[in-house]
């Protein structure tokens, strides 16, 4: 009869996923806001007031009767923003997966603990948790829109109501966007208004898709613990906290939907007021 092997114990060499999981989620929180901005340096962009200079300088010189295309200052703009919100939303995304296993982590430690002062304790390291990932999740929503519409969002460095040479760019812009039906808007004010609309129906879907799985898991956090009513159990300890924290954030996604949803149908009176400041 052979003995059975011993558990393996983790120690400070190998340490278990459960305690690796707060160090990874920091290590990416900590990318996504390095790594992204170090792109956009490499391309000889140093900082955001480099970068509004560069995007001013780029619409001033720019023809704007011609596709963006046919602005290499602006083009190259638009492709370095778009590489610098794909970078970001990878780096959110991966952090997004990553605190959702802390998040689900510490709910277990949570609901296994004995009430008292450690249930305190690990009630609220989850909801920073969730809120955490919330944030998260967040991010990851607003980058993906960036790189589905860059030169939008390249265009929103534009100082709105600008004077000078920048101001005459927004007034002709604008101009452009009021003279006809928004189907017959060509060059960069076509392109401009083609990608803002793009950008917020983007935003709609992924804002809608969202705020309706966090809604439907605060409606099951209160469903379970419904369930347990009148059975003497103590589970769930957590129940609330989910309920409100993901049902709070649900909603305010569902309205954040509906207002892209409305800039998405009539973008031409809101890119004019975003123009003109």
């Amino acid at each position: 009869m052979t003995a059975s092997p011993a558990p393996v114990t983790p120690t400070a060499a190998d340490p278990s996923p459960r305690h690796r999981r707060p160090w990874v989620a920091v290590l990416l929180t900590v990318a996504v806001f390095t790594v992204p901005a170090g792109v956009v340096a490499l391309r000889g962009f140093g900082g955001e007031p480099a970068l509004r200079s560069a995007v001013v300088s780029a619409f001033v010189g720019a023809d704007l009767s011609a596709p963006v295309a046919g602005s290499s200052d602006l083009a190259a703009l638009v492709a370095t923003w778009r590489e610098f919100h794909l970078v970001k939303s990878l780096l959110a995304g991966l952090l997004v997966l990553a605190l959702v296993g802390l998040v689900s982590s510490v709910r277990r430690r949570a609901e296994a603990s004995e009430p008292g002062r450690r249930r305190w304790v690990m009630r609220s390291a989850y909801a920073g948790a969730v809120v955490w990932l919330l944030g998260a999740l967040t991010l990851l929503l607003a980058n993906l829109q960036g790189a589905a519409a860059p030169f939008a969002s390249v265009a929103s460095f534009l100082p709105p109501g600008g004077t000078g040479a920048v101001g005459g760019v927004l007034g002709d812009l604008g101009g452009a966007l009021e003279a006809g039906p928004p189907s017959s808007v060509g060059g960069v004010a076509g392109a401009l208004l083609r990608d803002f609309t793009w950008y917020h129906a983007v935003f709609a879907v992924l804002a809608a898709v969202t705020g309706t799985a966090l809604c439907v898991q605060a409606v099951r956090a209160g469903w379970r613990r419904w369930r347990l009513r009148g059975s003497g159990s103590v589970g769930q300890p957590t129940w609330l906290l989910r309920a409100g924290l993901l049902g709070g954030a649900g909603a305010v996604f569902l309205l954040l939907a509906l207002a892209n949803v409305s800039t998405w149908l009539r973008p031409v009176p809101a890119l004019v007021a975003s123009l003109g400041g």
